[in-house]
Order: C-alpha cells, then structure tokens, then sequence
C-alpha cells in the first residue's frame, strides 16, 4: 500500500454516496484546491494527473486509485490530460492509520484465516472490518480492476435513475469495489514486503485459492505441479512451513467441511457427497470423512448435535 497509509472501514455499514460520475480533464485545466467534507474516490481511466494532498505529491495514471481524505487541502499542481471516476461518499466508521511493523504479518494472517474458514458460518461476520489503501496502483488489464470500473459504472447508473432504494444500490456497489481495492491492497502489501521469500507465500496463497475453488475435481500432485510450474515436494514442503499442514489434509479439510455443509442442508446420498467434493470410491470417503470428524458419515446424518451456527460438535 503506497504511502504507508491505509483506512479500515466497518464493512456492515454501506458509505451514503453524495456524487458519482467520471470527469476528463483538459490543458489548461488544473485541479482546484479544496477541502472537502467527505471521502472522494479518484479511480484513474486515462491520461496522467497530479495531485497533492496534504504536502504529499501523487501522480495518478491508469489503473491508480486514490482514496481524498476529508481532513486534508488536496489540489492540483499542474495541467494534464485525464479520464477518471470519481464517488464523494460518507461513512460513519472509518479510520485512518497508518502501517506498523506488524502490518504485513496482520495482511497475511487475515487473508489465510480468510481462506481457512468455514463458510457456512455466521462467525465470518465478525470479521467486517475492511483494510482499504490510501493510493494503490492496479494492473490496467487485471481483472479486479475491470470489475472496479464496472461497478462504479453500474453505480452512476443506479443513481441516475432515481427509482425507490437507489442510493442503498449505489452504496452497495460502491462497497463491492471497494473490498475488490482492499483485497488488491492486501496482495500487493503480502508479496511485496516482509518476508524473505515472497516467492514462496506467493505460491501458497495462489494454491489455496486454488483448492478452494477446485476441490470437488480430481486433484494430484501431478496436475498441482502442471497448473503452478513448480516442484510438487517444494511447494509441499513450503505450504506445511507457511499452513502447518501439507497441501492434501488442507484439500481433505476443505472437502470434509463441504460435505459436511452438503449432509446439512441436502438429502443427498452418502456416496453422491462423496462425488460432489471429489471423493470417487464412496468407501475412501467414508474413511477420510471418520478421520476428519470421528464418526462416520452415515452416524453423522443421525446427528443431532449441532449449534445454531451450523458448527457440528461431536456426541
């Protein structure tokens, strides 16, 4: 995160979007000085422009994102050619701080937890608070910055039409980009500073991403080695060092955890729950399933001890 500033934003709260629109800037045209009473989001589409806002000088180009605080003068200093989004929102939780030591440890440890977590759980709620960058620079062509811009399009569109609640969609497009930027912020501050082998957490993060979307497929170390370019055992040996566990009783986890959702919430046989998270010989599921939970999966089934968040706890 550039500048070493950064806001964290209670994601319960949707921002009250004030303005949202583009503008496109022209010579002889240079940024106004002012102080304004509210957030600003500038999401750069074109051209270059430079802004200072409180004696820190930024030269915005495709692909930049910069967040205007209320509490600083920003203003222009010097005429260029420009495109670019801009949101004027509130928000009623919103703090800016600035990174420590202990910044790109808290980055990694949330984006793990993140992916570690069971996702049929009201306890991910507790974990609301957005890491949002001050200014971070996107890749013009990577995806999350096209879903960013088209948000914010899908934002000026909602605000236009004025119907009942379109502020409420405004604000909720506005949120969706912004967890895009944070997410974006927290990858850039996670391999880039830290650590002595980005490399390496790099591949991990990537992997877990990975099993998390892929785990109901046929997954060997084979095709982990083809779909990452890197030695299988490395990337093992590096994946236990970084998750405490190596790369299969991850992907056993996340396939359990699933079946688990699947037993709850369906009436799906045994053995088709199995196929569904990636177990093919019912009797190999059966067995994983005892080891991860204790108790087979058809004593599951006649369990009725389980929480209201859905967490099952063994008899």
């Amino acid at each position: 995160m550039s500048g070493k500033m950064y806001y964290e934003m209670n994601g319960h709260m949707l921002p009250q979007i004030r303005l949202v629109g583009k503008a496109v800037l022209e010579p002889p045209y240079v940024h106004r000085k002012r102080q304004a009473d509210e957030f600003i989001l500038y999401v750069m589409k074109q051209g270059e422009l430079h802004l200072m806002e409180d004696q820190t000088e930024y030269l915005l180009k495709k692909g930049d994102v910069l967040l205007l605080d209320p509490d600083f003068v920003h203003q222009g200093l010097q005429s260029s050619s420009c495109e670019y989004d801009y949101v004027h929102f509130h928000h009623g939780q919103i703090t800016r701080k600035n990174q420590d030591d202990q910044f790109y440890e808290h980055c990694s440890r949330r984006r793990s937890e993140s992916l570690k977590e069971d996702n049929g759980s009201y306890l991910r709620y507790q974990d609301s608070w957005i890491l949002f960058p001050k200014m971070l620079s996107m890749d013009p062509d990577s995806p999350a910055y096209l879903r960013v811009l088209s948000l914010i399009e899908q934002a000026m569109e909602d605000n236009c039409c004025q119907l009942e609640n379109y502020k409420v969609l405004c604000g909720i497009k506005l949120l969706e980009a912004m967890v895009e930027i944070a997410r974006e912020g927290v990858t850039e501050t996670a391999f880039s500073g830290g650590t002595a082998r980005p490399a390496s957490f790099q591949k991990v993060q990537q992997l877990m991403r990975y099993l998390n979307s892929n785990y109901h497929r046929p997954i060997t170390s084979g095709l982990i080695e083809q779909e990452f370019a890197c030695n299988f055992d490395y990337l093992n040996r590096v994946f236990k060092q970084s998750r405490g566990k190596t790369i299969f009783v991850y992907l056993n986890e996340i396939r359990i955890r699933h079946a688990r959702e699947l037993m709850d919430s369906t009436s799906m046989k045994v053995a088709a729950v199995g196929r569904r998270v990636g177990f093919e010989d019912a009797c190999y599921f059966s067995k994983v399933f005892k080891k991860y939970t204790g108790v087979s999966p058809n004593q599951y089934e006649k369990m009725s001890n389980r929480t209201e968040q859905g967490q099952w706890k063994p008899g």
